[in-house]
């Protein structure tokens, strides 16, 4: 399935400031192409940088429609349907989200200092940030355009999330928590997002927000060839630490937790050297348990791979 046609592939308008600090120190810093699936088509786009807080973003990136024709399907590279035994088996072998989304849930409630117990979703995927949030009392609000992660989410939960663009969206009532997991990098407009979270959280309330990190030592490792951050043209920013905390900062929101996550999927190395049998299980392996240490020392050192970022509104 090709998620994007010609008639929608459109560029944007050029940026002159950075989407998250708002510098007009910005500069080119390298470009890359991109090739969709089933699609003959291959077209370029230009990262700039930030030279106050670092990150990234395309510049020109898509036209909203052009975003919007990919995400209708999936935001996580889906070209077909899934089912939730096929998402479950993916988490046994490799825990992943179940993992992020009980650790993000739990520092989220444990920093609420408002009394509000109910919970907005955005980017709500398969459903595992809603489902943790719910196992701790909140009532939930999960917003999601993608196809086929609904599907799998009204499987798991028993309902789907509202179907649209978290632009759409119209809240009648304040939230306590808010959680934008691998969301923020999608959003054409990261300032104007986040103001509006500012607007949905009750005072004392807390977003919980999660990136991928421009900073990570993948990143400076392979360049344009690293696809976790640098996926293109899905991910329109690439925030750093700091440029994420400027972001929250400059919309009312005190930044009171950060942490930075390295995980790396235990087949990586026999995939890739094209093992298999009894040698691929002993690579699986060695990734598994050596990427625990060298995880701890990226991280410490603000090179891992994902940013996790904790505020509160003042």
């Amino acid at each position: 399935m090709t998620y994007a046609t010609m008639t929608t592939e459109t560029y944007g308008e050029v940026l002159h400031a950075c989407v998250a600090c708002g510098a007009e120190k910005i500069g080119f810093w390298r470009q890359k192409d991109y090739l969709y699936t089933d699609s003959a088509s291959s077209k370029a786009f230009q990262i700039y940088r930030c030279a106050c807080c670092g990150t990234g973003f395309l510049n020109q990136p898509p036209h909203r429609h052009w975003l919007q024709a990919i995400y209708q399907y999936s935001g996580q590279a889906l070209t077909q349907e899934i089912t939730l035994d096929e998402v479950l088996d993916r988490e046994a072998a490799f825990p992943n989200c179940t993992v992020d989304a009980k650790r993000m849930a739990l520092h989220a409630d444990q920093l609420n200092k408002s009394d509000n117990h109910r919970a907005l979703d955005i980017g709500s995927g398969f459903g595992f940030y809603t489902r943790a949030l719910r196992l701790l009392g909140y009532s939930t609000i999960s917003i999601n355009p993608g196809q086929y992660e609904n599907r799998v989410f009204r499987d798991l939960n028993g309902d789907e999330p509202l179907p649209i663009m978290f632009e759409e969206y119209q809240a009648e009532q304040a939230f306590g928590v808010v959680v934008m997991s691998q969301v923020l990098e999608h959003l054409l407009e990261p300032d104007r997002a986040i103001a509006k979270v500012a607007d949905l959280l009750e005072s004392g309330g807390v977003l919980a927000c999660a990136v991928p990190n421009y900073a990570s030592f993948l990143v400076k490792l392979l360049g344009t060839k690293e696809n976790a951050c640098l996926w293109v043209p899905e991910h329109v920013n690439y925030f750093t630490e700091q440029g994420l905390k400027s972001l929250l900062e400059r919309n009312g929101l005190q930044v009171v937790k950060t942490e930075q996550l390295t995980r790396i999927q235990y087949n990586a190395l026999s995939r890739r050297l094209g093992l298999t049998g009894g040698l691929a299980k002993l690579a699986d392996t060695l990734v598994k348990y050596a990427q625990i240490p060298f995880a701890a020392l990226m991280d410490g050192l603000g090179l891992g791979i994902y940013v996790n970022v904790y505020a509160v509104k003042k």
